[in-house]
């Protein structure tokens, strides 16, 4: 008989990944010669996207039970889930006393091992010295502030340090560990003015590959034209078109050493230094080729295959469809547990359940602070098939985790602990082991095991679906159905009610209540539904005369009143009632015996009534056309009463057609908390309007069922909660219920009620998945962010109504990629926060909808890429790039190579700038600005002074407007510098100054190596200058063409004599038609014209300017 064994406990995330699962095989390995058993509890990922998955994943740290373990190890550099692991370290100072030890970071409480990342980076860059003469080498960190990021990138700073060379700042690339910014580091290298560096050494292989894929895709070749060498070598990085020369961490020894620390801590002996190696890998991308394709074991190990052994890869493989197919749990485990064979290499599995799990479909499992006090032992599966169990009876204490782990055994095991979840909702734990293998588990398992998790969720919803039909059968199968019962068979006082019905009838003792039914857009009263009532003392239930009335075949005469007299109540009440409907209830196929008067009665209302019909009654064709028919001749809307009961049914309803359909209560009861439901009722509503029929929702009885069914779409809305049924026409509903109602219309045309994502725990979003779970408002910056810069990636046709906003005090790149985000609420679709330094990088085809990018005074902002951008504003008041008219802006730069289109109509604005002004330096792309503006500047400033740099880009705009600046401002001074550039500007307007000021009291215009094309049609104009103040032009090396036209139009300058103009080296065309004669005020003393050509022509004269030569 073997012995109770001791413990070891890992906690650590994505335990398949390379370096975990070296280090675990290590440290079980070091364990078993110690006779140890070893529990692992590992997230399938180091970080989750949304909270749900992170509360659904991290939950698996909860089942840790500290007293069954002598030593526990976190690695916590794989817990990255925001403030997870120092929440778990808390847990432990407060209620363990052994060991515990941290792996690659810091603690506040407990001691810490490190894996060696300077080292192993000097010896390459050594190696790249040395061995490959290189000397200009440039350095792609990993995320900022991560200790191996840092130790790598001092290990290479020390390797160039000894061998005399120096590392000039910008052969230094930020980069984060993962592909992308391999990527990102090959452009910024290839954007700068001068060569590429010989070599490039990567903080880790995923960038190296980034790297050399980019190289790749821009005809750079590696490792002939440039060398790159990674870190911690990975499966990817070896198996790549060249072999990545990289170096291999000693994680299986650590691991090792790790057992070796937690030992010496418990019997608190001294602790030994770690000083493995790592081994370096000489690969192809540094030209080494020491290492092949042929030194790659790609041979399996066993002779049987994934086919031959249907395992989980396998073409063959139906687990997912068997699973799917489900609606019990005992069957789902027993289908689990028929293919648990197929997780390779294990011994034993074992699924531990919630208790919720025995109520599964009834409701939502949501257990995400822990799993409960007692879990169902629903699945034992051993390889030897001895002792195995699926039952759903079997309980144990949680804390005991696995009782197996109390079991004596000859040998040492590990068991690793995941969690079976889907999204928050907790359906309990696996467990696996690999008996005295020293491994982890693989990712066969991991995707096998998540499998299950979404079966789970599936069956879930089977249930649900399983179980609803049956409520909805069970509810009420039909207010109209006649009951068999003989009336021998009542109980005394049942006969009491049949009598007094049977007097109802006889003596027509019937009144009738109103319930309002109100339009879902505004709650005014749409129509009533008459309801039933009796006129007898004891009231007698509408539902009560209906059976004895069944019992006693005399639905006849209750439809004959019900008619009667709601229409004789109609008749009377026309003034009350206006162009409201009243909805009567019938009951199919009933005839009544007064049918010529009930028709007549009818067409005199008709504009008043809709008769409800019930579905269930199940017509046959021929009577249910006829009614159809009668109610047609008599234009008399009909509607389809209790639809979600009974015979239920898309094919049923097309055979009814009707003008309405009310969707019954049974649909709508906590419909806010049943997604079932809602798909339902959306599917309902959705059908409803694509034929013409109005949607109505009967029985809304709380807030939140009123706020769920406008959501998805419902027309008319009746219930308790709105509006309780009265003996008068009420004329209005309460003004709370107004507005509540007027609310969430509003949300639902807003496009949905606002919903945040907060980006930051990958590095990449999806605006589809963003907008399939209804998300307003995507935020970057906020909380602890796994990763900084974030790439948002959309559809070239897909149209969003999203904001982005970026919190203050963010620093860091964000790539738009084929997005579109649109706003109706006048915010910036981009919102920059204060004191934030954004950089935004396009790739594809983005657009901004309605507004565009606001960036406050404190903000920088860099605008890169070359894909294209296009800005439409609709706003009376607007801005595309900056800020409002009342605020400044914060720097803005374009350094680019797309284009960017800004079009907009209002009454004020700027294009790029803002109304109090800022710095604004443009280089590089193409731009096409376009718009009709009573205010208006493209490139400056309103209402202050501007200061613009324009250089390297082509600029094209067509404005119009009243008082319209192209580049500079309206009413302040404005500096403007243009070089190598082509701006061309067409404007019509009253005032006009294409670069310069309107009304400033000063301009400096500096042009060189450009050609200025300005063309202006208003009444007073310039091209160059300030309109109404001083300027000072300096043009060299340029072309400048001006056709203006209007009484006071001007090339150069304004009115005042103080212009001084200089052209030297400027092919001069200048066209102006106007009522003064002449193209500037400038005194000839303040005009130079040198070593060009100029021709300058008003209103169809040449004007003869001195030009000098110069050589």
């Amino acid at each position: 008989m073997g012995k109770k064994r001791k413990r070891l406990a890992i906690l650590v995330g994505q335990a398949d990944e390379s370096f975990q699962s070296r280090f675990i095989s290590g440290f079980t390995k070091q364990a078993f010669e110690l006779g140890r058993d070893v529990c692992v509890f590992s997230m399938y990922k180091k970080y989750q996207d949304t909270v749900d998955r992170e509360m659904g994943e991290s939950n698996i740290f909860s089942l840790l039970n500290p007293d069954f373990f002598d030593g526990i190890l976190i690695m916590k550099d794989t817990i990255q889930t925001a403030g997870l692991a120092e929440q778990i370290e808390e847990q432990l100072h407060n209620s363990y006393d052994g060991p515990v030890l941290i792996v690659d970071l810091d603690s506040k409480y407990y001691k810490s091992i490190f894996i060696d990342c300077y080292t192993p980076i000097l010896r390459l860059t050594n190696h790249l010295i040395e061995d490959h003469s290189v000397k200009d080498i440039a350095f792609l960190t990993g995320k900022k502030r991560h200790r191996h990021s840092l130790q790598r990138l001092a290990g290479f700073k020390e390797s160039m340090k000894r061998h005399g060379l120096s590392v000039p700042k910008d052969r230094i690339i930020e980069g984060d560990f993962w592909y992308l910014s391999g990527e990102q580091c090959v452009e910024t290298l290839m954007a700068q003015d001068k060569k590429l560096p010989e070599a490039i050494v990567c903080a880790n292989d995923q960038m190296a590959i980034g790297v050399c894929k980019a190289f790749h895709e821009k005809g750079v070749r590696v490792p002939e034209d440039i060398l790159v060498v990674g870190a911690d070598s990975v499966e990817e990085g070896l198996t790549s078109p060249k072999i990545v020369t990289s170096y291999k961490s000693p994680a299986f020894e650590l691991g090792g050493y790790a057992v070796t620390v937690l030992r010496a801590m418990k019997n608190g002996n001294e602790i030994p230094e770690f000083d493995t190696d790592a081994e370096l890998i000489y690969g192809e991308t540094c030209g080494c080729n020491k290492m092949t394709e042929s030194g790659i074991n790609i041979r399996r190990k066993d002779w049987h295959t994934e086919i031959s052994e249907e395992g989980f890869d396998s073409i063959n493989n139906v687990i997912f469809e068997n699973l799917m197919i489900q609606n019990d749990v005992l069957d789902y485990i027993g289908t689990v547990y028929s293919y648990a064979y197929q997780i390779k290499g294990a011994e034993s599995f074992h699924l531990c359940l919630v208790k919720e799990i025995l109520n599964l479909g009834e409701k939502e499992v949501r257990r995400n602070d822990g799993y409960g006090s007692e879990m169902v032992y629903a699945i034992r599966y051993s390889k030897d098939q001895l002792g195995d169990m699926v039952s759903l009876d079997e309980t144990f204490d949680r804390k005991l985790m696995l009782p197996e782990l109390n079991e004596y055994r000859s040998r040492p095991r590990a068991f690793f602990f995941t969690p079976v979840f889907f999204e928050d909702r907790c359906y309990g734990y696996g467990v696996v082991s690999y008996g005295d293998t020293p491994r982890s588990y693989d990712d066969v398992y991991r995707r096998w095991i998540k499998a299950i998790s979404f079966g789970f969720e599936n069956l879930s919803k089977n249930m649900q679906v399983k179980n609803l039909t049956e409520e909805v059968k069970q509810v009420k199968s039909s207010k109209f159905d006649k009951i068999d019962a003989m009336y021998d068979n009542l109980s005394p006082e049942e006969k009491n009610d049949y009598t007094l019905v049977n007097d109802i009838i006889d003596n027509n003792l019937f009144n009738y209540h109103f319930q309002p039914i109100v339009r879902a857009k505004d709650g005014t009263i749409f129509s009533y539904e008459a309801l039933m009532r009796s006129k007898t003392e004891r009231r007698v239930s509408p539902l009560t005369i209906l059976k004895y009335a069944s019992m006693q075949d005399r639905f006849p005469e209750i439809e004959s009143a019900t008619f009667n007299n709601v229409l004789d109540i109609i008749g009377k009440s026309k003034e009350n009632i206006g162009d409201a409907k009243i909805f009567i209830n019938s009951i199919p196929g009933v005839k009544v015996d007064d049918l010529e008067e009930v028709t007549k009665k009818l067409k005199a209302c008709h504009d008043n009534v809709v008769v409800e019909l019930t579905e269930e009654s199940e017509l046959d064709d021929s009577n249910l056309e006829r009614l159809k028919e009668y109610f047609a001749n008599l234009d008399i809307d009909v509607a389809v009463d209790d639809y979600g009961t009974g015979y239920s049914n898309i094919s049923n309803l097309l055979r009814y057609m009707p003008n309405y359909v009310k969707i019954d209560r049974s649909l709508l009861s906590e419909i806010q908390d049943k997604p079932q439901k809602q798909h339902f009722v959306r599917e309902i509503i959705d059908f409803c309007h694509n034929n013409d029929i109005m949607a109505l929702a009967e029985g809304v009885e709380t807030s939140e069922e009123l706020s769920q069914v406008i959501h998805l779409g419902a027309d008319l809305i009746q219930g308790f909660y709105t509006g309780r049924p009265s003996p008068e026409f009420v004329g209005r509903i309460d003004d709370k219920i107004i507005n509540e109602i007027k609310t969430y219309y509003q949300e639902r045309m807003d496009g949905r009620v606002k919903n945040v994502y907060i980006a930051g725990k990958t590095n990449r979003v999806a605006l589809i998945s963003l907008a399939k779970d209804g998300y307003s408002d995507i935020v970057i910056g906020k909380g602890d962010m796994v990763y900084n810069d974030i790439t948002i990636i959309g559809l070239p046709s897909m149209k969003t109504d999203m904001h982005l906003r970026i919190e203050a005090g963010y620093s860091g790149r964000i790539i738009l990629e084929n997005v579109c985000f649109s706003n109706i609420k006048n915010r910036p679709c981009i919102e920059l926060g204060e004191n934030s330094v954004v950089t935004l990088q396009l790739e594809g085809t983005n657009v901004l909808y309605n507004t565009g990018i606001m960036v406050p005074d404190s903000a920088e902002f860099t605008l890169e890429g070359s894909g294209s951008l296009k800005i439409e504003l609709t706003n009376q008041e607007f801005y595309g790039i900056g800020n409002d008219a009342a605020s400044k802006h914060g720097n803005i730069t374009f350094n680019k190579d797309g284009n960017l289109t800004i079009t907009a109509n209002g009454t004020k604005g700027t294009y790029v700038g803002s109304g109090l002004g800022g710095r604004i330096e443009v280089s590089g792309g193409s731009y096409n600005i376009e718009g009709n503006t009573t205010e208006g500047v493209v490139f400056g400033a309103l209402y202050e002074e501007s200061n613009v740099s324009i250089e390297k880009c082509g600029i094209e705009m067509d404005l119009s407007g009243t008082k319209v600046v192209a580049v500079g401002s309206l009413e302040k001074k404005s500096s403007v510098q243009i070089q190598d550039c082509s701006l061309k500007c067409l404007i019509d307007g009253r005032e006009v100054v294409g670069i310069g000021t309107l009304l400033g009291e000063s301009s400096f215009v500096k042009v060189y190596n450009s050609l200025v094309d300005v063309s202006v049609n208003a009444d007073m104009c310039t091209a160059l200058g300030a309109l109404k103040g001083a300027t000072e032009l300096d043009i060299s090396m340029a072309s400048v063409r001006v056709t203006n036209a209007g009484a006071d139009a001007l090339a150069f300058g304004g009115k005042e004599a103080d212009t001084h103009i200089s052209l030297i080296g400027v092919d001069t065309r200048v066209k102006v038609y106007n009522t003064t004669g002449v193209e500037t005020y400038a005194k000839d003393e303040n005009i130079t014209i040198e070593n060009g050509r100029c021709k300058i022509v008003v209103n169809d004269t040449e004007i003869e300017r001195e030009l000098i030569f110069r050589f």
